[in-house]
């Protein structure tokens, strides 16, 4: 017998092993007496699912992206729910390929089995050799009859590369975006494309409804076309705009189209300027429920003025103007105002924001009495943007001073603003007081006015405090007032004067907010003296924020459209730089900033 050391530490950990093992059944027979073991797996499969929910209901609930492997910590929970999670496949079947290594995607294709996949790949931001490459492209390939949902990013030459090898049929494919992303060495405006082959799918993906096209000419023939629900299609070339009867044949053959996004993709105007001719030929889409349109104001014109909406619940139009007098604008203002509210509006349009500035309009409207107000920064603009009914924005490089003022006096006087009882008006460079006159006796419903920069203060101030017109006051239902942003100076008197006018108008304001100026407190007493109700800042404000607008986006898009007109034809397919915003995308993983590396066949960001 061994009575070594050695021997006898061997002869305790198997031991040791034993009990172990021992233990572990007895917590398994124990953990099964439990109440929820009593569920069936399929119970608890479902429990589970809604740890990783679709990623729509995440952002919407949350504004965060979603996290594909949240389930993941329940598998560290128990031995059955361990395997329950690792053997149930839906759980593997979204994979991003920029955050897995080779050997990740390998293993979660294998526990996928044949489970609906949801695919993704921003290959812009990775920088991978041939072997990395082509291993891509092999499982794209073989998987794609299951796929559901398919999502690529990339260089315009990588992402020509692997549409072209995308030819078997893609029964189950409901969703799928293609983003062309290059860095660019060549001048604004000039942007690499590819074109989506005819073959794409066999031309066989019966269960496509969303489809979204970023830089990717497509022939407006496609069969991916046909049954879409969702159509985002962004800047197609010059050559890919489609003819006036090849766009309407492909939007008699989408009626169940429920959403069209069309940023520089709609036919392009025979006239500009001049109004839209009475067309020949309009198509009545029964399902389009949102639309945006982006382009030339004669382009976006021209698109609507073919199309009758009847079930449009939400328009947004961006328009650029090309003449310097904003004929092409006044030519578009009646299409838009036509379809901004319409007999399916169950409510009326109630409250709006009004901006403006040197070469910028921008109105945006709500059929509810405060969605405005909910607009304080860009981040609440943006989620206020959602809810909007109608969004008009406009932008000439070349107006002569005023024009915005002029385009926003149209604008307002097209649509039906009887009931408008919340306005948000900001300015920084010029606010008409005509404006205010102009549109006085439509708005006598007018409760609330919130006013930022001094020139819609100004302005607004200037008006009511004139000797009432014959008819009655200005604006007799509005209440409150709210300045936000302008700094308090000599224009402490008119404001002071125009309450006091207000008062002997027999229509005084019950509320002055001026939580958003910097105000001394001598003068929130002052004015507590004329206004029951008066908010003046808890601390002194000593800055404040700009107001925020969409007009960047116009202004942008301005300087796009103009240097696209000069577009070379000349364009370099295969620019090996990344795009200049990759750092903003939010699946970026890691980047190389060297131009000149040759790709090799190391898997430079690969993380498991």
């Amino acid at each position: 017998m061994d009575d070594s050391p050695e021997h006898l530490r061997q002869a305790i950990d198997a031991e040791l092993k034993s009990l172990e093992k021992s233990a572990l059944a007895l917590k398994l027979r124990r953990n099964a007496l439990a109440p929820i073991s009593r569920l069936p797996p399929e119970t608890i499969v479902i429990i589970f699912s809604f740890l990783s929910l679709p990623r729509d209901y995440v952002q919407l609930l949350t504004g965060d992206e979603q996290d594909n492997l949240a389930w993941l910590p329940v598998s560290h929970v128990c031995h059955r729910w361990r395997e329950i999670a690792l053997n149930h496949s839906r759980f593997w079947s979204h994979i991003d390929f920029t955050a897995l290594t080779l050997a990740g995607v390998t293993e979660v294709l294998s526990r996928s089995k044949m489970a609906p996949l949801e695919l993704e790949a921003n290959l812009s931001c990775v920088r991978w050799g041939v072997a990395r490459f082509a291993a891509f492209q092999e499982q794209l390939v073989a998987h794609v009859s299951h796929t559901c949902r398919l999502s690529i990013t990339a260089k315009s030459v990588d992402l020509q590369k692997t549409v072209d090898r995308l030819v078997s049929p893609a029964p189950t494919l409901e969703w799928l975006s293609l983003i062309v992303k290059d860095k660019d060495r060549r001048p604004i405006g000039i942007r690499a494309r590819i074109m989506v082959p005819p073959n794409l799918f066999d031309g066989s993906a019966p269960r496509l409804s969303r489809l979204q096209l970023d830089h990717c000419d497509i022939g407006w023939t496609s069969p991916l076309l046909r049954g879409l629900r969702n159509l985002d299609i962004q800047t197609l070339s010059l050559g890919a705009r489609p003819r006036l009867g090849e766009w309407l044949d492909a939007m008699d053959e989408m009626l169940k189209l429920e959403t069209l996004v069309a940023k520089f993709a709609t036919p392009i105007a025979t006239v500009i300027g001049k109004g839209i001719p009475e067309p020949a030929r309009v198509i009545t889409h029964p399902s389009l429920a949102q639309l945006h349109l982006a382009g030339s104001a004669s382009d976006c014109a021209f698109a609507l003025a073919h199309l009758v909406l009847p079930a449009l619940v939400a328009v947004r139009i961006d328009a650029i103007a090309e003449l310097s007098e904003a004929d092409d604008v006044r030519a578009l203002i009646p299409h838009f105002a036509r379809n901004a509210h319409g007999p399916q509006d169950h409510e009326p349009l109630q409250s709006m924001i009004i901006s403006g500035g040197p070469y910028l309009a921008e109105i945006i409207l709500w059929a509810k009495s405060d969605g405005d107000l909910a607009v304080r920064n860009p981040v609440t603009l943006l989620s206020a943007m959602l809810t909007a009914r109608a969004i008009f924005t406009v932008s000439g490089h070349s107006w002569r001073l005023g024009t915005d003022g002029e385009i926003l006096d149209a604008t307002l006087a097209a649509l039906p603003l009887g009931s408008l009882s919340g306005l948000t008006a900001q300015n920084s460079a010029f606010f008409p007081e005509s404006l205010w006159f102009d549109h006085a006796a439509r708005w006598s419903s007018l409760e609330r006015v919130r006013l930022v920069d001094a020139a819609a203060r100004g302005s607004f101030t200037e008006v009511l405090s004139k000797d009432a017109p014959r008819d009655g006051p200005l604006f007799p239902s509005l209440t409150k007032l709210s300045l936000v942003n302008p700094l308090f100076s000599e224009d402490e008197d008119d404001l002071r004067d125009m309450l006091i006018g207000r008062v002997e108008q027999g229509v005084p304001l019950e509320a002055l907010d001026l939580r958003g100026v910097m105000v001394p407190i001598y003068m929130v007493q002052l004015y507590s003296e004329i206004v029951v109700d008066v908010q003046g800042p808890e601390f002194l404000v000593l800055a404040t924020a700009r107001w925020p607008t969409l007009s960047n986006w116009s202004r942008d898009m301005a300087l796009l459209f103009h240097e696209d007109a000069n577009e070379s034809a000349d364009v370099d397919e295969d620019s090996d730089v990344f795009d200049d915003d990759v750092m903003m995308n939010p699946w970026f993983h890691g980047y190389i900033d060297d131009e000149d590396e040759e790709d090799g066949d190391e898997d430079d960001f690969d993380a498991w």
